[in-house]
């Protein structure tokens, strides 16, 4: 009887040890540097817009789609929505965008939007 409740008691500090471990690991956030006074924030508190106070490369993932990267130019704003996810930035340096067989080229300086519908399809887009 002594050897299960002793293993019964080392389990149960064991599992509350893991417990605590997946509680305080949370998952890591991306941070970007902003122009002092042009932050602005969603009404849940969320990142809404900023000045970028250096170039920043900004990674989307979507699973049909996979990574895309946009190089966004420092003193110029970056948007984003208000779950997190980013919307706009002008670019910093040109990108190729692939939708299919079709390449669109975005120069540099031009705005970048990105947008996912309701079913998951990513749209990106840089009007002129």
């Amino acid at each position: 009887m002594k050897l299960s409740t002793h293993s019964f008691a080392l389990l149960t500090l064991l599992s509350s040890l893991l417990t605590i471990n997946f509680s305080i690991s949370l998952p890591a956030q991306a941070a970007i540097s902003c122009e002092t006074g042009t932050v602005t924030y969603h009404p849940n508190n969320s990142l809404a817009t900023c000045s970028l106070a250096q170039n920043v490369n900004v990674q989307v993932y979507n699973p049909v789609a996979g990574t895309s990267n946009f190089p966004c130019k420092a003193k110029s704003y970056i948007v984003f929505d208000e779950k997190g996810q980013f919307n706009s930035c002008e670019l910093s340096e040109k990108i190729q965008i692939r939708t299919g067989n079709v390449v669109e080229t975005c120069q540099a300086e031009y705005k970048v939007r990105v947008a996912v519908s309701d079913k998951g399809v990513l749209s990106i887009t840089c009007p002129h």
